[in-house]
């Protein structure tokens, strides 16, 4: 096995500054809720906190719930450090929000994400990098000491955590009870490795910053138009239709003459998620959801507002669907005298074969007693393990 000690370059111990974000509640989030949407949810919240990385950062490795942040050199000033804390904080709970008002799915997942929580570990040491086949992993006393923190007996639920070693490493760090959102606590906690004194911040009032989420009108403004619609009867329950039709990375399976969808912004469908269905073809915006245990509806644009599609699933009984999918286009009296003329006929036998596909597709999973691997749950009472 190949093992060297190489640090910034320089192959020997560096200062540097430990960053550790830690997402709390994730543990049980993880094992009490669905699996598959639980891992896209923290996912998600992982690499949001590591595009807010504004002060030059690395990311030395991702822990399933936290980022271990690290950067070699100088400690950073009180305001840089805690600008990058509120940064990550607001846009966590940003990102959150969302899934109270843009989600569509019920299940365990879904519902209590808005229950995670941040806090944060922030250290100055000396830390050394073990090359192992060309994979770096920090190493050093000061790696273990930022690690035990994330244990302590502090009682708020969010904070920022900083040692009295990142303190006294910059003289502006004088500046912090001036600049800080909450009164300083000071605190002291004893683990196998030491004492470990340190200084925190509760993070409620920043609550206050995180802004509501905005709700973007997607529709076509001004009179639209039916140019082209068809119907099928699937014999599937209902919540498995939609969640085939929902799996926006799936589409060109059943969908006819359609690549494998780009420009995809969310895993879990929600109000807003996107895709693109052909290379030069326009990105698609799905909106207004209205779900109901009977009917389900919703609609995606074109985010050119010239083009929509309508989607309406009606339960006919528990293993019986009907399903309706209507075009519209903005008025204009010669884009729809050319589609009827050059392109209509064309455009229905697609949407034929279309639904010919999706009702065999969920016809066959009923025989074989599958379910989709993608899930969208309609009702918290169907929620189970995605």
């Amino acid at each position: 096995m190949e093992n060297t000690t190489a640090t910034n370059g320089k192959g020997n111990v560096q200062p540097a500054l430990i960053f550790i974000p830690d997402i709390s509640g994730f543990t049980e989030f993880v094992t009490n809720t669905e699996i598959s949407h639980s891992q896209h949810i923290i996912s998600e919240l992982l690499e949001i906190m590591v595009e807010a990385n504004d002060i030059g950062m690395k990311v030395s490795e991702i822990e399933g719930d936290a980022i271990l942040f690290y950067r070699f050199g100088k400690a950073p000033t009180a305001a840089e450090l805690l600008a990058q804390v509120q940064r990550m904080f607001i846009r966590f709970h940003a990102h959150l929000k969302k899934y109270h008002t843009h989600r569509i799915c019920n299940c365990g997942a879904c519902k209590t994400a808005t229950n995670l929580t941040l806090k944060f570990v922030a250290h100055y040491g000396e830390i050394t990098m073990n090359t192992v086949k060309q994979h770096n992993k920090l190493f050093g006393k000061d790696v273990i000491v930022a690690h035990r923190l994330l244990k302590n007996d502090i009682e708020h639920h969010e904070y920022a955590l900083i040692t009295h070693d990142l303190v006294s490493a910059c003289p502006q760090w004088v500046d912090l009870e001036t600049i800080a959102w909450s009164p300083l606590q000071q605190s002291e906690q004893t683990y196998d490795s030491g004492k470990a004194k340190f200084c925190y911040l509760p993070l409620a009032a920043l609550m206050e910053h995180v802004p509501e989420p905005v709700a973007e009108d997607y529709s076509i403004s001004g009179v639209r138009r039916k140019i082209i619609g068809g119907s099928i009867k699937v014999e599937a329950p209902i919540d498995m239709v939609f969640s085939v039709i929902a799996d926006l990375p799936w589409r060109n399976a059943w969908v006819a003459e359609t690549e494998p969808a780009t420009d995809i912004n969310h895993q879990i469908m929600q109000v807003g998620s996107t895709h693109r269905c052909l290379a030069n073809s326009p990105v698609q915006v799905s909106h207004d959801f209205e779900i109901s245990p009977d009917k389900v509806t919703f609609t995606e644009t074109h985010d050119t507002r010239k083009f929509c599609t309508v989607y309406i699933m009606e339960k006919l009984a528990a293993n019986s669907t009907m399903v309706h999918a209507n075009f519209f286009i903005k008025k204009n009296f010669l884009v729809e005298l050319m589609f009827k003329m050059f392109m209509k006929k064309k455009y229905q036998r697609l949407i034929d074969g279309t639904f010919a596909n999706l009702k065999n597709y969920c016809e066959g999973l009923v025989q074989k007693g599958e379910d989709h691997p993608y899930r969208i749950v309609l009702e918290s009472n169907q929620a189970t393990a995605a």
